[in-house]
């Protein structure tokens, strides 16, 4: 899903191409940004790169592979300062990005959004390093949060269309769903010598700018008025236009998802237990939101599973009516942080169940025994 969005963002048909110059980038975050992709192209050719940026496959949730870890140590302790270039470029307040003419396609003026693909791989890999590998959740926070604002960069500066709107949609996909990740491993403090732990008043504030977010439809709008006259009522182009809307809701629910994980943690933090159901979560949360795909009322859920992880510990999951054809149900063979589809059987992708998304809060740690022959387990 995450690299999917990026993909339809720049409609894969640019290449992986460097031609940003080192300059003095002054007050503009786009120059950082691209200074920060520069390094990293040059050093693909020698073969570092993040492991989402290579060709290795492997399942985006702990433990991690050998070889995912040997890949980005590797690419970690070589960029430092492509992190620093990103956490500087975050500060700023304006981007500068090349002009688009909608009316002359040239895809060498776009070969940008391709270098915000690659600095979003190499930070939301680190984050994921610095949290599931080094043990230092303020500083893998603090690094996933560096990508937010390369989002709305693209958002928000002057010349938006829809190509960089979906570019950013997909940065934010990715980010959240490292997130996911981490979240699920986090331990609150508030002990200030614990410099591992994430900090309550952390996790307080990463709630509040997760669920800080514009309507899915103004932020289409708002993309809409870099597109040609005319496109918005294109009877062709309805469809796609209505999968794009659709698209933005997926992320802005997967954002507010990620904003209920972390208020399950704090919870989990003052109690000492998970919560038992959505009346006690909410207690942490500045509002619960809406679920896009309900009735209008309804909003996103939240359900302790008892003894639902492999340990036999209870599994607290937020989720989502997204795509849900067949009544709500969560997978059970594996973890979910991030978007997926079908029930994870053999029948043909088309031929699955659809029950909604969930995601898991806290970690799933995998256990010697044989997995379980059914993959799904309805929400009662």
């Amino acid at each position: 899903m995450l690299r999917l969005l990026l993909i339809i963002g720049v409609l894969g048909i640019w290449q992986q191409s460097a031609a940003a110059q080192a300059t003095q980038p002054g007050n503009d975050a786009a120059k950082l940004y691209l200074q920060a992709a520069k390094v990293l192209s040059d050093d693909d050719t020698r073969n570092i790169m993040a492991p989402a940026a290579s060709s290795l496959t492997y399942p985006e949730y702990p433990p991690m592979s050998d070889e995912w870890v040997r890949m980005e140590k590797q690419d970690y302790e070589a960029h430092g300062q492509v992190r620093a270039l990103v956490h500087e470029a975050g500060m700023l307040k304006h981007a500068t990005w090349p002009a688009f003419n909608p009316h002359k396609f040239d895809p060498h003026n776009m070969e940008y959004l391709n270098h915000c693909k690659i600095v979003a791989n190499e930070m939301g890999d680190a984050a994921v390093y610095q949290s599931v590998i080094l043990k230092d959740q303020p500083a893998a926070f603090e690094t996933a949060g560096d990508l937010l604002p390369l989002a709305d960069h693209l958002k928000n500066a002057p010349g938006e269309n829809l190509i960089r709107l979906l570019v950013a949609e997909g940065i934010e996909s990715l980010d959240t769903a490292r997130l996911m990740v981490m979240i699920s491993g986090a331990t609150i403090t508030e002990d200030a010598r614990n410099t591992h732990d994430l900090p309550l008043a952390t996790a307080t504030q990463w709630i509040a700018r997760l669920l800080d977010h514009p309507d899915a439809q103004a932020e289409f709008d708002q993309a809409m008025k870099g597109e040609p006259a005319g496109a918005a009522i294109n009877p062709m182009l309805k469809p796609s236009l209505a999968r794009i809307v659709e698209t933005i809701h997926r992320v802005q629910s997967e954002r507010d998802m990620a904003a209920m994980s972390l208020a399950a943690h704090v919870y989990q933090h003052k109690h000492g237990r998970w919560p038992e159901n959505l009346e006690e979560l909410k207690t942490e949360l500045p509002r619960v939101p809406l679920d896009p795909w309900g009735d209008g009322k309804q909003t996103l859920g939240y359900a302790l599973i008892k003894g639902g992880l492999p340990d036999g510990s209870d599994r607290p999951l937020v989720y989502s009516r997204c795509e849900m054809k067949d009544g709500l149900f969560f997978r059970i063979d594996r973890p979910a942080y991030s978007f997926y589809t079908g029930d994870g059987s053999d029948r043909p992708a088309n031929e699955q169940k659809q029950g909604g998304q969930f995601r898991d809060v806290a970690r799933w740690a995998p256990t010697e025994r044989r997995g379980p022959a059914a993959t799904i387990q309805p929400l009662e």
